[in-house]
């Protein structure tokens, strides 16, 4: 993401009660219109601080930035929480939606034999982190997707792959709504994909690799 400071927080694509019923309006705004916002305020509070203004938002995240061990996590904490946001809000959409038939889709079925089968494995990965984090679907620059996740607000290797989806396993995303029952919220979130956008970022992971 190539957005410099001072970063500005994202606008959601849809109204804040477009997920209902299975998002309420309070989730999305306590998830988007404070926590993420507040997160982007960190962050710009600390590229300010640490005389960073200068990098972009993947560079803080991919560059070695001499910093003391506790400022340099803090920095790479916000700078993750904010990447991750984006890129949670900017892959879903408020219509919901089977997986169409295409590039991406089609290879998921030849790696994982259906998109059902694909489908329980992600939401198997996210059911074995035991705290905070993320599951991802990403690309390897050499084209091939596969599912990873991370802890707290850390990323994926932006400079091994291509991210192509997440999904906030934090419990502000869903907590209010489906108290502990994180499975209930990753059905329906699977569901609000905006698989036109995968495509593209499967198509970017395609390109990147040819060059």
């Amino acid at each position: 993401m190539s957005q410099r400071y001072p970063f500005q927080t994202m606008t959601l694509g849809f109204g804040l009660s477009s997920l209902s019923p299975y998002c309420d309006p309070d989730t999305l705004y306590l998830h988007h219109g404070q926590y993420y916002a507040q997160r982007v305020r960190e962050l710009n509070h600390l590229v300010s601080k640490n005389r960073l203004t200068n990098l972009t938002l993947e560079e803080l995240l991919t560059q070695d930035i001499n910093l003391p061990t506790a400022q340099l996590a803090r920095l790479q904490g916000a700078a993750g929480a904010v990447y991750n946001h984006e890129l949670y809000f900017d892959g879903i959409q408020s219509v919901m939606d089977t997986p169409p038939l295409n590039k991406l889709t089609g290879v998921l079925i030849g790696v994982y034999g259906s998109m059902s089968a694909f489908k329980r494995l992600l939401l198997e990965a996210a059911d074995s982190l035991p705290g905070a984090g993320w599951v991802w679907l990403v690309a390897e620059r050499s084209g091939g997707p596969h599912i990873v996740i991370t802890d707290n607000n850390e990323t994926v290797d932006l400079q091994a792959v291509q991210p192509i989806f997440v999904a906030d396993l934090w419990e502000h995303a869903y907590f209010l709504d489906d108290q502990f029952d994180k499975e209930k919220y990753l059905d329906y979130w699977f569901s609000f994909i905006d698989w036109n956008k995968a495509e593209s970022r499967f198509e970017q992971s395609r390109v990147s690799a040819a060059v």
